[in-house]
């Protein structure tokens, strides 16, 4: 590797950062559906013209099913591409209100680098309102699949194509202004990086760039991964229903394997696909996703919490993960149109399932189970007469670690937020009438789990309650062999 400026270094990698801030907070100021803007359910990231993600925040979606389809050559300065397509997405999108917004970044008039961002919108169309059908058995119920389509080229928007989309959603509004803020945001992170490749010049910052990925790998594979003795180890668990067929246990099984510097991860084991909508289309781009989806877990096997919130998880840690699938028609290799749009049953399980595999090789060292997460939301007419959506997802308590509690009312998307009380109340006919940490329900021990939500809402005009929800059987916990 090229020798580096350790300064020049560090203000790329703390531009990076900046920019990804930059277009997150910037989406959020300006979105229009209450999912994007008040829950912050949404993510960006950044990616090099390898399509390696470079910052590690959090997870993103993929660049890999934009340029499969438009080659970075033939991609113009203006453009922006759009997504949602669950089975075309390479593994990307988990179901279809993620809505995926990608710009280019050019220097020379080449691309060199791009800004993503994608998050869950409030309505795509579908069965039933928020594009979220429990009793779905095809993809074709769960809204409008969009294969990665140019929005905007050269430019110039694509006013079919938005009309299109629109059209398809019960609150067009939202999705014509999220959609609009999303571009704009990504367009003015390219913008920043665009600054960054003239201030340095291109032959630099990617320099900088592979530094930034192979410092992940080399942190990764000298202080953690020594922490898993060389071995194969198994843990399994399930979800409890898939929505249609009556409740069953689904497992989902891990056999790690960890031999020198590299783990392997098998999912055969794992369940037939559902036929309700819990599968989760993993096996694409060499479970790429997954990869990085799965990996910030090792993080607990840091030397000390502090060192743990240090760590990034970026295209650096792809290298030292091997993954085995099982043959289509599992749960994690489900075969089109199988319907994915509560997959939250099943990739947020795969957490836990990790985590106990990693658990048993490391003799505990591991936070314990917690559910999924929570979609609720109420559906009518206001006394105004017209219709209405409000939907919430919530998290429930992480479990204990060996050396705090857990954290209470947790969501697995990083600086998600509960919807306030107030914009509740003036924007829906509804009166949330309590709202607190759900006493003592981390149960009992010397660190025990973080609490859940006490929320009671009482509907004040005739209405439809929506509820997706795991956990309502079996305890948090988990089966090992």
């Amino acid at each position: 590797m090229s020798v580096i400026d350790p300064v020049v270094l560090e203000i790329v990698e703390g531009t990076l950062a900046s920019i990804e801030a930059e277009v997150e907070d910037a989406i959020g100021r300006t979105a229009r559906s209450p999912m994007i803007r008040d829950q912050h359910d949404f993510r960006a990231g950044i990616h090099d013209r390898r399509l390696r993600k470079l910052t590690g925040r959090s997870y993103s979606a993929l660049v890999h099913p934009v340029v499969r389809d438009f080659p970075i050559e033939a991609m113009n300065e203006g453009d922006i591409f759009f997504h949602n397509d669950v089975y075309t997405s390479e593994g990307g999108v988990g179901h279809l209100p993620d809505l995926t917004v990608t710009v280019p970044v050019f220097h020379d008039g080449v691309v060199v680098a791009f800004v993503q961002a994608f998050g869950h919108h409030d309505d795509i169309g579908g069965m039933v309102p928020g594009s979220m059908p429990s009793n779905a058995t095809s993809a074709f119920q769960e809204g409008l699949m969009v294969p990665p389509i140019k929005l905007y080229d050269r430019g110039v928007a694509n006013e079919a194509a938005i009309r299109i989309i629109t059209r398809n959603s019960r609150l067009p509004d939202h999705i014509a202004g999220d959609l609009d803020s999303e571009c704009a945001a990504t367009s003015m992170g390219a913008k920043r990086l665009e600054e960054l490749f003239t201030r340095y010049g291109r032959g630099v910052v990617e320099a900088c760039f592979d530094h930034i990925i192979s410092k992940t790998t080399e942190t990764f594979r000298r202080e953690i991964l020594p922490k898993i003795p060389d071995g194969t180890y198994v843990w399994e668990d399930y979800a409890e229903h898939d929505g249609v067929d009556p409740p069953r246990l689904h497992a989902q099984r891990i056999t790690l394997t960890k031999t020198s510097e590299k783990l392997t991860i098998d999912f055969t084991g794992t369940s037939p696909q559902a036929k309700g909508p819990i599968n989760h289309a993993g096996d694409y781009a060499d479970g790429n996703f997954l990869k990085k989806w799965i990996a910030p877990v090792l993080r607990n096997l840091a030397d000390t919490p502090e060192r743990m919130a240090e760590l990034d998880v970026n295209e650096g840690i792809v290298e030292l993960i091997d993954m085995k699938f099982p043959p289509p028609g599992t749960l994690l290799t489900p075969v089109f149109p199988a319907p994915t749009n509560a997959r939250t049953f099943v990739i947020l399980r795969l957490l836990g399932v990790f985590a106990g595999v990693l658990a048993k090789a490391t003799g505990g060292r591991m936070p314990a189970d917690q559910e999924t997460i929570r979609y609720t939301g109420i559906t009518g007419t206001g006394p105004d007469g017209e219709w209405y959506l409000y939907r919430e997802i919530l998290g429930g308590g992480s479990g204990g670690r060996y050396y705090a509690d857990g954290s209470d009312t947790i969501h697995i998307v990083p600086d998600s937020k509960n919807m306030p009380a107030e914009f509740i109340e003036n924007s829906f006919p509804v009166r949330v009438e309590r709202l607190g940490l759900a006493t003592d329900s981390g149960g009992p021990g010397q660190h025990r789990g973080g609490l859940g939500y006490d929320k009671w809402i009482r509907v004040l005009e005739d209405a439809t309650f929506l509820s997706i929800a795991d956990r309502s059987i079996l305890q948090c916990g988990a089966q090992g062999r």
